[in-house]
Protein backbone atom coordinates (compact mmCIF):
# COMPACT_ATOMS: atom_id res chain seq x y z
CA UNK A 1 0.00 0.00 0.00
CA UNK A 2 1.50 3.63 -1.41
CA UNK A 3 1.54 6.60 1.35
CA UNK A 4 -0.90 8.25 -0.85
CA UNK A 5 -3.36 5.53 -0.50
CA UNK A 6 -3.14 5.26 3.05
CA UNK A 7 -3.39 9.34 2.73
CA UNK A 8 -6.93 8.48 1.49
CA UNK A 9 -7.74 5.77 3.72
CA UNK A 10 -7.27 7.95 6.82
CA UNK A 11 -9.14 10.58 4.95
CA UNK A 12 -12.07 8.45 4.63
CA UNK A 13 -11.84 6.99 8.37
CA UNK A 14 -12.20 10.67 9.30
CA UNK A 15 -15.39 11.83 6.77
CA UNK A 16 -16.88 8.53 6.39
CA UNK A 17 -16.89 9.14 2.36
CA UNK A 18 -14.69 11.41 0.36
CA UNK A 19 -14.43 12.40 -3.40
CA UNK A 20 -12.20 12.45 -6.08
CA UNK A 21 -11.62 16.22 -6.53
CA UNK A 22 -10.49 16.98 -2.77
CA UNK A 23 -8.41 13.88 -3.01
CA UNK A 24 -6.54 15.53 -5.90
CA UNK A 25 -5.46 18.54 -3.94
CA UNK A 26 -4.83 16.71 -0.65
CA UNK A 27 -2.52 14.03 -2.78
CA UNK A 28 -1.41 16.76 -4.88
CA UNK A 29 -1.30 14.30 -7.95
CA UNK A 30 -4.13 14.08 -10.79
CA UNK A 31 -7.45 12.88 -11.04
CA UNK A 32 -6.37 9.61 -13.18
CA UNK A 33 -4.16 8.67 -10.44
CA UNK A 34 -6.58 9.28 -7.45
CA UNK A 35 -9.19 6.93 -9.46
CA UNK A 36 -6.54 4.00 -9.69
CA UNK A 37 -6.13 4.39 -6.11
CA UNK A 38 -9.95 4.35 -5.09
CA UNK A 39 -10.13 1.28 -7.56
CA UNK A 40 -7.18 -0.67 -5.87
CA UNK A 41 -8.55 0.08 -2.21
CA UNK A 42 -11.85 -0.98 -3.47
CA UNK A 43 -10.69 -4.19 -5.23
CA UNK A 44 -8.79 -5.26 -1.91
CA UNK A 45 -12.15 -4.38 0.44
CA UNK A 46 -11.16 -1.49 2.18
CA UNK A 47 -13.63 1.22 0.75
CA UNK A 48 -16.62 1.43 -1.52
CA UNK A 49 -16.45 3.26 -5.15
CA UNK A 50 -19.35 5.18 -5.91
CA UNK A 51 -19.40 8.09 -8.43
CA UNK A 52 -16.97 10.67 -8.00
CA UNK A 53 -15.05 9.32 -4.98
CA UNK A 54 -15.56 6.71 -1.93
CA UNK A 55 -17.28 5.41 0.98
CA UNK A 56 -17.01 3.37 4.05
CA UNK A 57 -17.97 0.07 3.96
CA UNK A 58 -20.82 -1.02 5.95
CA UNK A 59 -19.71 -2.73 8.88
CA UNK A 60 -21.31 -6.06 10.78
CA UNK A 61 -22.30 -5.28 13.77
CA UNK A 62 -23.17 -7.66 17.12
CA UNK A 63 -25.23 -6.01 20.04
CA UNK A 64 -25.23 -9.61 21.55
CA UNK A 65 -23.66 -12.67 22.83
CA UNK A 66 -24.19 -15.86 22.88
CA UNK A 67 -23.45 -18.08 26.99
CA UNK A 68 -20.26 -18.99 27.35
CA UNK A 69 -20.90 -22.77 27.24
CA UNK A 70 -22.19 -22.38 23.65
CA UNK A 71 -19.50 -20.31 22.39
CA UNK A 72 -17.18 -23.14 23.27
CA UNK A 73 -18.04 -25.37 21.28
CA UNK A 74 -17.91 -22.63 17.85
CA UNK A 75 -14.38 -22.59 15.47
CA UNK A 76 -13.35 -25.04 18.36
CA UNK A 77 -10.35 -26.10 16.22
CA UNK A 78 -8.88 -22.68 15.75
CA UNK A 79 -9.42 -21.94 19.41
CA UNK A 80 -7.14 -24.44 20.07
CA UNK A 81 -4.41 -23.57 18.09
CA UNK A 82 -4.72 -20.36 19.27
CA UNK A 83 -4.73 -21.39 22.93
CA UNK A 84 -1.43 -23.59 22.12
CA UNK A 85 0.28 -20.90 20.69
CA UNK A 86 -0.62 -18.13 23.72
CA UNK A 87 -0.08 -20.89 25.79
CA UNK A 88 3.78 -20.98 25.04
CA UNK A 89 4.25 -17.68 25.46
CA UNK A 90 3.98 -17.73 29.65
CA UNK A 91 7.75 -17.98 30.90
CA UNK A 92 8.76 -18.54 34.61
CA UNK A 93 8.26 -15.69 36.89
CA UNK A 94 5.40 -14.28 34.78
CA UNK A 95 2.33 -12.63 36.33
CA UNK A 96 -0.61 -13.37 33.56
CA UNK A 97 -3.58 -11.97 33.80
CA UNK A 98 -6.05 -13.58 31.81
CA UNK A 99 -9.81 -12.64 30.44
CA UNK A 100 -13.14 -14.23 30.69
CA UNK A 101 -13.97 -15.73 27.88
CA UNK A 102 -14.31 -18.89 25.58
CA UNK A 103 -10.91 -18.59 23.34
CA UNK A 104 -8.96 -17.92 26.92
CA UNK A 105 -10.34 -21.41 27.99
CA UNK A 106 -8.47 -22.86 24.90
CA UNK A 107 -5.10 -21.01 26.38
CA UNK A 108 -5.47 -22.99 30.25
CA UNK A 109 -6.05 -26.01 28.10
CA UNK A 110 -2.25 -26.30 26.80
CA UNK A 111 -0.96 -24.27 30.18
CA UNK A 112 2.71 -25.92 30.87
CA UNK A 113 4.30 -23.08 33.21
CA UNK A 114 3.99 -23.82 36.93
CA UNK A 115 6.05 -21.08 38.29
CA UNK A 116 3.76 -18.38 36.99
CA UNK A 117 1.64 -16.36 38.80
CA UNK A 118 -2.38 -16.28 37.01
CA UNK A 119 -4.59 -13.67 37.87
CA UNK A 120 -8.10 -13.61 36.18
CA UNK A 121 -11.55 -12.41 36.90
CA UNK A 122 -13.52 -15.45 34.80
CA UNK A 123 -14.59 -18.02 37.02
CA UNK A 124 -14.39 -20.49 34.53
CA UNK A 125 -10.55 -19.94 34.11
CA UNK A 126 -10.01 -19.95 37.88
CA UNK A 127 -12.05 -23.17 38.16
CA UNK A 128 -9.83 -24.57 34.97
CA UNK A 129 -6.61 -23.43 36.73
CA UNK A 130 -7.30 -24.25 39.87
CA UNK A 131 -8.05 -27.95 39.04
CA UNK A 132 -4.72 -27.96 36.73
CA UNK A 133 -2.85 -27.10 40.02
CA UNK A 134 -1.71 -23.61 38.80
CA UNK A 135 -1.00 -20.60 41.39
CA UNK A 136 -4.31 -18.48 40.58
CA UNK A 137 -5.91 -15.15 42.20
CA UNK A 138 -9.44 -14.87 41.07
CA UNK A 139 -10.81 -10.99 41.15
CA UNK A 140 -13.92 -10.90 42.56
CA UNK A 141 -16.80 -8.53 41.90
CA UNK A 142 -20.37 -8.92 40.67
CA UNK A 143 -20.77 -11.96 38.34
CA UNK A 144 -21.97 -11.56 34.89
CA UNK A 145 -23.92 -14.53 34.20
CA UNK A 146 -23.61 -15.04 30.62
CA UNK A 147 -19.61 -14.96 30.54
CA UNK A 148 -19.10 -15.71 34.18
CA UNK A 149 -16.88 -12.92 34.42
CA UNK A 150 -16.17 -10.68 37.05
CA UNK A 151 -17.21 -6.81 36.92
CA UNK A 152 -17.72 -3.95 38.69
CA UNK A 153 -15.73 -1.66 41.29
CA UNK A 154 -14.61 -4.38 43.53
CA UNK A 155 -13.08 -5.96 40.00
CA UNK A 156 -11.43 -2.62 39.00
CA UNK A 157 -10.04 -2.17 42.46
CA UNK A 158 -8.36 -5.75 42.39
CA UNK A 159 -7.05 -5.38 39.01
CA UNK A 160 -5.11 -1.86 40.25
CA UNK A 161 -3.00 -4.02 42.59
CA UNK A 162 -1.02 -5.89 40.12
CA UNK A 163 1.36 -5.25 37.51
CA UNK A 164 1.03 -7.81 34.73
CA UNK A 165 3.96 -8.74 32.69
CA UNK A 166 1.51 -10.10 30.22
CA UNK A 167 -2.16 -10.29 29.55
CA UNK A 168 -4.56 -12.08 27.33
CA UNK A 169 -8.04 -10.75 26.36
CA UNK A 170 -11.01 -12.22 24.24
CA UNK A 171 -12.97 -9.89 22.20
CA UNK A 172 -16.58 -9.83 20.17
CA UNK A 173 -15.07 -7.37 17.59
CA UNK A 174 -11.78 -6.15 15.79
CA UNK A 175 -12.02 -3.29 13.26
CA UNK A 176 -9.18 -0.60 12.01
CA UNK A 177 -11.62 2.22 12.91
CA UNK A 178 -13.35 1.12 16.27
CA UNK A 179 -10.42 -0.81 17.84
CA UNK A 180 -11.27 -4.12 19.66
CA UNK A 181 -15.45 -3.74 21.12
CA UNK A 182 -17.16 -5.76 22.80
CA UNK A 183 -21.25 -5.79 23.92
CA UNK A 184 -21.11 -5.20 27.83
CA UNK A 185 -19.73 -2.00 29.18
CA UNK A 186 -19.08 -3.08 32.64
CA UNK A 187 -17.02 -6.20 30.92
CA UNK A 188 -15.33 -3.38 28.46
CA UNK A 189 -14.23 -0.91 31.64
CA UNK A 190 -12.41 -4.44 33.30
CA UNK A 191 -10.42 -5.45 29.95
CA UNK A 192 -9.90 -1.45 29.30
CA UNK A 193 -8.01 -1.21 32.98
CA UNK A 194 -6.84 -4.63 32.70
CA UNK A 195 -5.33 -4.20 29.22
CA UNK A 196 -3.42 -0.65 31.06
CA UNK A 197 -1.61 -2.61 33.76
CA UNK A 198 -0.19 -5.06 30.91
CA UNK A 199 3.67 -4.91 29.76
CA UNK A 200 2.45 -7.71 26.77
CA UNK A 201 -1.19 -7.46 25.45
CA UNK A 202 -2.33 -9.87 23.30
CA UNK A 203 -5.95 -10.49 21.84
CA UNK A 204 -6.90 -13.66 20.57
CA UNK A 205 -9.36 -14.05 18.05
CA UNK A 206 -10.90 -16.32 15.26
CA UNK A 207 -11.54 -14.97 12.34
CA UNK A 208 -15.39 -14.38 12.71
CA UNK A 209 -14.19 -11.57 15.13
CA UNK A 210 -12.59 -9.39 12.09
CA UNK A 211 -14.29 -6.53 10.60
CA UNK A 212 -17.13 -6.93 13.53
CA UNK A 213 -17.93 -4.16 15.44
CA UNK A 214 -19.79 -4.03 18.95
CA UNK A 215 -21.29 -0.98 20.95
CA UNK A 216 -18.03 -0.18 22.92
CA UNK A 217 -14.19 -0.13 22.56
CA UNK A 218 -12.52 -1.01 25.34
CA UNK A 219 -8.62 -0.57 23.15
CA UNK A 220 -7.24 0.50 20.23
CA UNK A 221 -6.08 -1.54 16.88
CA UNK A 222 -2.58 -1.42 17.76
CA UNK A 223 -2.66 -1.16 21.83
CA UNK A 224 -2.66 -5.14 21.30
CA UNK A 225 -1.09 -8.02 19.55
CA UNK A 226 -3.81 -10.12 18.03
CA UNK A 227 -3.06 -14.20 17.92
CA UNK A 228 -5.40 -15.51 15.07
CA UNK A 229 -5.37 -18.43 12.62
CA UNK A 230 -5.90 -16.23 9.89
CA UNK A 231 -6.45 -12.28 9.19
CA UNK A 232 -7.54 -11.16 5.06
CA UNK A 233 -8.37 -8.04 6.04
CA UNK A 234 -5.26 -6.01 4.24
CA UNK A 235 -6.24 -2.85 6.47
CA UNK A 236 -6.16 -5.10 9.78
CA UNK A 237 -2.97 -6.56 8.71
CA UNK A 238 -1.15 -2.89 7.81
CA UNK A 239 -2.53 -0.75 10.91
CA UNK A 240 -2.33 -4.00 13.48
CA UNK A 241 0.51 -6.17 14.78
CA UNK A 242 -0.71 -9.89 14.03
CA UNK A 243 0.16 -13.56 14.64
CA UNK A 244 -1.05 -15.61 12.39
CA UNK A 245 -0.53 -19.43 14.23
CA UNK A 246 -1.15 -21.82 10.84
CA UNK A 247 2.39 -19.60 9.51
CA UNK A 248 4.32 -20.53 12.87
Amino acid sequence: MSERQKLILNRLHKQGSVNVVDLVELCHTSESTIRRDLAELDEQGLLKRVHGGATLIPKESNTTEDPLNERQNIHMDEKEQIGKYAAALIEANDVVYIDAGSTTLSLINHLKEKDALYITNGLMQAHMLSLKGYHVICIGGEIRGITGACVGARTLQGISKYHFTKGFFGTNGVDVEHGFTTVDGEEAAIKEHAINHCAMRYVLCDKSKFQMVCPITFADIDDAIIITTHCDNTEINHLGTIVEVEKQ
